[in-house]
């Protein structure tokens, strides 16, 4: 476009439209980013609670206490765990049963996951149709 010349108001709409996708879509990146933070601690918690399963006796074992604090701690009882099943009802359980519930979260994250993929890949092929429009409407003000 010249130097001077005004931005057609359709264009100048499209581009307003084309920022609210942006915006949309780094808010759904951020979403998938920690969604896939917490299946990545899924599975870690998972693999020690094998590990765990797999022990014959207790285990030796650091403690998190927080602030970048560790105890040294004697896990007795390696065979059942305390495991959060929502509206702070803490259910002790065996390990495998655990296991088994921390499964079925990382599914549902993981559908979760896939459900904000899908609909960023919409919300990018909407931008690329609104980039072909403006294009289109720039060669027909030439």
């Amino acid at each position: 476009m010249e130097e001077g010349k005004e931005i057609p108001r359709e264009v100048q709409e499209k581009l307003l439209m084309l920022q609210q996708l942006q915006n949309e879509a780094e808010t759904i990146q951020k979403r998938i980013f920690e969604m896939e933070v917490v299946e990545s601690e899924l599975d870690k918690t998972i693999e020690t609670l094998e590990y765990f399963d797999g022990l014959e006796n207790g285990v030796d074992a650091l403690m998190n206490l927080g602030a970048g604090v560790f105890a040294y701690v004697d896990v007795k009882e390696s065979k059942k765990m305390l495991v959060d099943v929502g509206a702070g009802v803490v259910i002790e359980r065996e390990v495998r049963e655990v296991v088994d519930i921390l499964k079925k979260r990382k599914e549902k994250v993981e559908k979760g996951k896939d459900q904000y993929v899908q609909l960023l890949e919409r919300i990018y092929s909407q931008a690329q149709e609104i980039q072909k429009e403006i294009a289109e409407i720039s060669k027909s003000q030439k």
